[in-house]
């Protein structure tokens, strides 16, 4: 007997991107931000803290995959996934304070709001910076503190640690050639899932 209903195909993001077939996809939420997505029956794909793509545009799942027993759900879809539009402006660099290590982070979303700000988007001065990283844009190996250095894009520059006066001929390098740099002024940890969205606030 012929499936009388088809999902779509939708893009899972990772170390390999994967293709998962025959998704259903919901009505999308009143502020057009978020979708319900029915995962087909056999799917053997982890859900929690993914990059999902689908109409063009980025996801991302939020929580955990509700999951029904497939022998007692008629229809070809077990489990339901939310998936929330992921604003991305691409990665940034972070500098850890005092001992300068250096960690990037790909799919960030980026804003600028100090008043000579090079990304300034409004014409209000909110005089800070603000950047969320998604939990799917990182392992959690470092979580970014109060006092450190951010950079919006990938940042290729090197501290000399070797001695105090080369910290501050860094420094002073630094400064000069990423003027748009911020200090990390506060850090909050939003779980999403198996992992934590991390919001920063820098001055």
């Amino acid at each position: 007997m012929a499936q009388l209903i088809q999902g779509t195909d939708i893009t899972l993001y990772g170390t390999t991107d994967i293709t998962v077939s025959n998704v259903l996809i919901g009505e999308p939420s009143a502020d057009g931000k978020s979708f319900t997505l029915g995962i087909p029956k056999g799917d053997s794909n982890e859900w929690a803290d993914r990059k999902i793509g689908f109409f063009g545009r980025i996801f991302r799942s939020i929580g955990f995959p509700a999951q029904g027993i497939e022998a007692n759900i008629p229809l070809c879809w077990h489990k339901k996934v939310q998936a929330e539009y992921a604003p991305i402006t691409g990665k940034v660099t972070i500098y850890a304070k005092g001992s300068f290590t250096k960690h990037v982070f790909s799919d960030a979303y980026y804003v600028d709001g100090r008043g000579s700000g090079a990304n300034k988007v409004s014409a209000e001065k909110v005089e800070e910076v603000s950047v969320r990283i998604y939990s799917f844009a990182h392992d959690g190996t470092y979580v970014p503190k109060a006092g450190d250095i951010i950079v919006n894009g990938e940042c290729e520059f090197t501290f000399d640690t070797s001695t105090e006066a080369n910290v501050s001929a860094s420094m002073a390098t630094f400064r000069s050639t990423y003027p748009g740099y911020a200090l990390i002024k506060s850090v909050e940890l939003a779980v999403n899932g198996n992992k934590s969205d991390i919001d920063i606030i820098g001055r």
